[in-house]
C-alpha cells in the first residue's frame, strides 16, 4: 500500500507542477513573456489569481470548484489550459512523462503514460481531487510541488521564447491580438527608402590619373623594388574601394581573407531532459574552434574584437600573402584590460565570467560541459582545468592553470559558449591607471607573479573544487548538492 501511495504522490506531484506551470504562462501578457526574466514573472513569486480574467470565468460557470487544504486554509486556484494538441510532439508533454516513466520505458508505456496524462488533465479542470490534496498537503510535498512548477515554468518559457514551440491556448490568442495591433501601426508608417550607397572618392578617380599614379609608385627611388610593388597593389585596391586610402595600416582589414563568423550550433530543446547529445554539441563547438583557428578568425567573443588586424609590415600584405592571420594576445579582447584572477590558499588559479542565458539547470549542466569537455575527457581549451556554473548568480567560475593564460582562456570560453546561444563576459580589471599613457605597454607577466605573490600573503578559498556534482539528472532539485 505504501508502495502504491508513494508512486501516486510522484506521478501527481509532477502533474501537479506542470499544471501550474503551464496555466501561469497562458495567463501572462505577451509582452512580458517576450521582454522579462523568468525571475519577474515566477508563478510563486508573483502570482496571477487576484486579476486573472480566466479564473473569474471558470468560477462563474461553475467549472471549477473551491478545494482546501487539510488545515481548514482556501487553497489557491489554478485556470485550466488544455494541453497542446500535438502530444507527444510537443517537448512539454515529454518533459512531464520523462521525469515520472524514466529513460527505460519503452513505446507502449508512453502511450499510456500518456493516456493518463491527458486524463488527469481533464479531471484538473474541475479542480484538485479530495486525494491529491490529502497527498500533496504535507510540508514536504508542498515544497516538492513548487519546485516542480518553478522547474516546468522555466521550461515552458523557454520552449516558448527560444524554441518557438506552441504556447498555452490563452497566451496564444494574446499573441496573435498583439501581433495584429503591431501590423496596423507598421501599416499607416512609410517605409524609408534607403539611397544607394556612393561610391568612395577613390572611385571617381579617372582611368589616366589612377595609371599616372600607378607609374609614379612603381618609379620611386626611394623604395625598394618590393615596396614599390606594394604601394602600387595598395593604391590599385583603394581605387576599387577596398582600403580606405586614409586608414592606418594597423586597422585595415584584410578583405581577401575577412575572419570567419562564429558558427551558431542548433540548441533548440536543450531545457528539456535528453533532448541534446552534450558529447556531440562538445564535438561540435571544438569542431568549430579549430576551424576558427586554422582560418585564422577569432570570432565575436563576448570580450573581444571580430576583426584580425593586419601587421605594416609588408610580409603580411594583403595583396601579396593570403595567408590566415595569426592570433596574438592583442585579439583578445581591450589590451588595456585584463580578467581577475582569484588564487586560493591551495593554490587554485580562477576566473570568473557573468553568463547571460542560463534559464534552467540544464543551461547550468551545458555551459559546464562545453567549458571543462565531457566526464573522463580534457577540456576543449587549453589550460581550462574545471568549471562551476551557477543558476541563480548567471556565473560560471573557471579553474585554470597559469594566470598567463586567463586573457587567453576567457575569450575562447567565451567564443564557445556564443556558439551554443550564451553570452559571456569575463570579471575584468584595468591595467593603465587613469592619466597614464595609453600606448605604454603593460609587463603581463609581472602582472600574473604579482596575483600570485598578493594571494600568498592572505590565502581565502574561494571554491572547494574537490567536492563532486550530486545534482539529479532531471536538474529538478539542486539545492542539496553542495557543488552547486
Amino acid at each position: 500500500m505504501s508502495r502504491r501511495r508513494g508512486e501516486f504522490e510522484h506521478r501527481t506531484s509532477i502533474f501537479e507542477g506542470a499544471f501550474r506551470a503551464w496555466s501561469h504562462l497562458g495567463g501572462l501578457a505577451p509582452e512580458d513573456v517576450e521582454s522579462k526574466p523568468t525571475a519577474d514573472i515566477d508563478p510563486l513569486a508573483f502570482p496571477l489569481e487576484g486579476e486573472d480574467p480566466r479564473l473569474i470565468s471558470q468560477r462563474k460557470s461553475g467549472e471549477m470548484k473551491e478545494s482546501k487544504n487539510p488545515d481548514g486554509t482556501i487553497r489557491r486556484e489554478y485556470p485550466y489550459e488544455p494541453l497542446p494538441r500535438s502530444g507527444l510532439a510537443h517537448p512539454y508533454v515529454q518533459a512531464i512523462l520523462s521525469p515520472w516513466l524514466g529513460p527505460d520505458a519503452d513505446n507502449e508505456a508512453i502511450q499510456l503514460g500518456l493516456t493518463t496524462l491527458r486524463t488527469w488533465w481533464q479531471h484538473r479542470r474541475k479542480g484538485e481531487s479530495g486525494s491529491a490534496v490529502a497527498a500533496l498537503g504535507t510540508e514536504k510535498m508542498k515544497g516538492v510541488v513548487e519546485g516542480y512548477t518553478r522547474h516546468f515554468f522555466t521550461l515552458a518559457h523557454c520552449l516558448v521564447t527560444q524554441d518557438k514551440e506552441q504556447p498555452p491556448r490563452t497566451l496564444h490568442g494574446r499573441m496573435k491580438e498583439l501581433e495584429k495591433a503591431r501590423n496596423r501601426r507598421n501599416k499607416g508608417k512609410k517605409i524609408p527608402v534607403e539611397e544607394p550607397m556612393k561610391a568612395p572618392m577613390s572611385q571617381n578617380l579617372a582611368p589616366n590619373d589612377l595609371v599616372s599614379d600607378l607609374k609614379g609608385d612603381l618609379t620611386d627611388s626611394n623604395l625598394s623594388p618590393l615596396e614599390r610593388l606594394h604601394a602600387a597593389q595598395r593604391r590599385q585596391l583603394a581605387s576599387n574601394g577596398m582600403i580606405h586610402p586614409q586608414m592606418p595600416a594597423s586597422t585595415q582589414v584584410d578583405v581577401t581573407n575577412p575572419p570567419a563568423p562564429t558558427p551558431i550550433i542548433d540548441m533548440k530543446g536543450k531545457c528539456v531532459p535528453g533532448k541534446i547529445d552534450l558529447p556531440g554539441i562538445v564535438d561540435q563547438v571544438n569542431h568549430a574552434a579549430n576551424q576558427l583557428a586554422h582560418r585564422g578568425g577569432i570570432g565575436g567573443g563576448g570580450n573581444g574584437g571580430g576583426m584580425v588586424p593586419l601587421s605594416a609590415t609588408s610580409a603580411n600584405d594583403p595583396a601579396l600573402n593570403h595567408q590566415p592571420q595569426p592570433v596574438t594576445s592583442q585579439n583578445y579582447g581591450d589590451p588595456n584590460k585584463t580578467p581577475v584572477v582569484f588564487v586560493s590558499g591551495r593554490g587554485d588559479i580562477m576566473i570568473a565570467m557573468e553568463i547571460d542565458g542560463i534559464t534552467c539547470a540544464h543551461c547550468v549542466k551545458i555551459v559546464e560541459t562545453v567549458l571543462r569537455g565531457c566526464t573522463g575527457n580534457k577540456s576543449p581549451i587549453e589550460g581550462l582545468l574545471d568549471a562551476a556554473a551557477d543558476m541563480k548568480l548567471n556565473a560560471v567560475l573557471m579553474k585554470i592553470d597559469r594566470a598567463s593564460n586567463a586573457k587567453r582562456i576567457a575569450f575562447e570560453a567565451a567564443r564557445n559558449l556564443s556558439m551554443v546561444g550564451y553570452t559571456a563576459k569575463v570579471k575584468e580589471m584595468s591595467i593603465v591607471g587613469a592619466g597614464a599613457d595609453k600606448k605604454a605597454t603593460m609587463d603581463l607577466g609581472a602582472l600574473s607573479t604579482a596575483f600570485d605573490v598578493v594571494a600568498s600573503t592572505d590565502p581565502k578559498d574561494v571554491f572547494d573544487w574537490t567536492i563532486p556534482c550530486t545534482c539529479p539528472d532531471n536538474g529538478v532539485l539542486r539545492d542539496d548538492c553542495s557543488r552547486h
